[in-house]
């Protein structure tokens, strides 16, 4: 019986915890080693120092493995809800009521902050934590059920079969997808991936988190319409949704990367 009630725990927080992961472990490797091929020199040099050698890809993944550990508990457990911002349908980020501890965006937009304008002020710990923060939240704002809607608790509400097996439609974006189009590791993600030119790159840089973010909404809602046209009480999504929404999924990996060198890039120049 306690067992039973130790894993009936686990399940809940299981359950409680899963607005907050995005990609995968794998998604985010590709983001951040994508980011890091685009960094110049002194950004790369400035990021090494401040990680002990280590790279962003190292750290990508650091702030949903953190709350499992009692540095959660000194405080970041209030960055909970800085991995998403729901959308619902007929709504923008705008509109929609805000999370009292903020999201995604604005979380964004208070790390850059600090690490620009305040640098000076924040302590060589902060530093690095607002860094890891970052280089996992720019993942986040550009992964499509972290623009989900709030009815449906970022996706996890949507019930769906993947190949047969069902799951929510979060899960599906977290790491399902990325597994199913290609069977590749993170580094030949990059390798196919890393190939825009210069204009491409500056010009997807241009604009805000906010920007940025509304593209993720778009995507979004393409696939919740996707989903929705389906007759079939629990929607089975196989080859013909990866085959639709691969382009979406590498788009939104690619950008992601290229936007993250642009934000380091600014911030360590």
């Amino acid at each position: 019986m306690k067992r039973l009630a130790i894993s009936i725990v686990c399940i809940l927080m299981l359950l409680d915890s899963t607005n907050a992961f995005a990609w995968g472990a794998k998604g985010h490797d590709v983001v951040a080693a994508i980011a890091e091929q685009n960094l110049t020199p002194k950004a790369k040099r400035k990021i090494s120092k401040l990680l002990d050698g280590r790279s962003i890809v190292y750290y990508s993944s650091w702030m949903d493995n953190v709350q499992n550990s009692p540095y959660w508990k000194n405080g970041y457990n209030k960055t909970k809800t800085w991995h998403y911002a729901n959308v619902d349908k007929g709504h923008t980020y705008q509109t929609m009521q805000k999370e009292k501890n903020g999201d995604v965006v604005n979380g964004l937009e208070f790390l850059t902050k600090q690490m620009t304008e305040n640098y000076a002020d924040l302590t060589d710990s902060m530093r690095v934590d607002y860094l890891k923060m970052i280089v996992h939240m720019v993942g986040d704002l550009h992964c499509p059920m972290h623009a989900g809607r709030l009815s449906d608790r970022g996706g996890n509400g949507t019930r769906v079969s993947w190949f047969r097996s069902e799951t929510s439609l979060h899960s599906v974006w977290d790491s399902k997808m990325i597994d199913s189009a290609r069977k590749w590791s993170y580094s030949e993600w990059v390798e196919q991936l890393d190939r825009a030119n210069r204009k491409y790159r500056k010009e997807i840089s241009k604009g805000t988190y906010e920007d940025w973010f509304a593209e993720t909404v778009e995507g979004a809602a393409d696939i919740y319409d996707y989903v929705e046209s389906s007759t079939e009480r629990v929607p089975e999504l196989s080859y013909q949704f990866v085959y639709d929404f691969s382009p979406l999924l590498e788009e939104q990996l690619m950008n992601a990367g290229y936007r993250l060198a642009y934000v380091l890039n600014t911030i360590f120049k």
